[in-house]
Formats: structure tokens, sequence, C-alpha cells
């Protein structure tokens, strides 16, 4: 495995049968609700890095503390945590494209 779980590991503990969301759909969720979240960016690109790094910052530190909690986990929870570490980077993904996309507008 990788840093964080991919769609193939969580299926794996989770069985064939569980409806999870797909990696491209997550990641517009999270494109989505970063967008939602930000507002009013400064006209500077310094300035408009800042504010969204702050927006961004607490998302990354979340998946991560998800991520590296994930070892620790015993195994008949496991299935659990690893779908919402999976489904916390799918998402942190499609927030750091939005991110990326309002820095850049002008």
């Amino acid at each position: 495995m990788l840093l964080a779980p991919d769609r193939t590991c969580v299926v794996s503990l989770l069985g064939s049968d569980v409806s999870l969301p797909e990696e491209e759909q997550l990641q517009q969720n999270g494109y989505e609700l970063f967008q939602m979240m930000v507002a009013d960016l400064p006209i500077t690109y310094h300035e408009r890095g800042n504010y969204l790094e702050a927006h961004f910052r607490p998302l990354l530190d979340a998946a991560m503390e998800m991520i590296m909690a994930l070892p620790d986990i015993s195994a008949d929870a496991s299935g659990k945590h690893y779908a919402q570490a999976y489904i916390a980077v799918q998402n942190l993904i499609g927030a750091q494209k939005a991110a990326m996309s309002m820095y850049c507008r002008t």
C-alpha cells in the first residue's frame, strides 16, 4: 500500500458488494466543497496563495491524521477507517485542484 489507501485496498477490506463512489466523483465533491468554503479571494497572488493555504491546510492535516492512524486500527474496524481515509484523500485531491484553479484566476 502507498501512503493512502486506494480503491482496490478499500474494496478488498469491505467486500465487492459495498457501494463506494468512484474516485472522479469523490474528487469532484472535494472540488465543489472547497469552492463553497472559500470566497472573496484576495487580489494579489501572494495574499491569494496565503488565503487558499489557510483553508486547504486543515483539510490536508485531517486527511494525514486519518492516514497515519491506519496502522494502529484494529483489524475488525479497519475497513471503515480505510474507507474514511480513502474518501478524505480523494476529496483532498479535488480540493487541491480547486485551490490551484482559484489561485490562477485573474
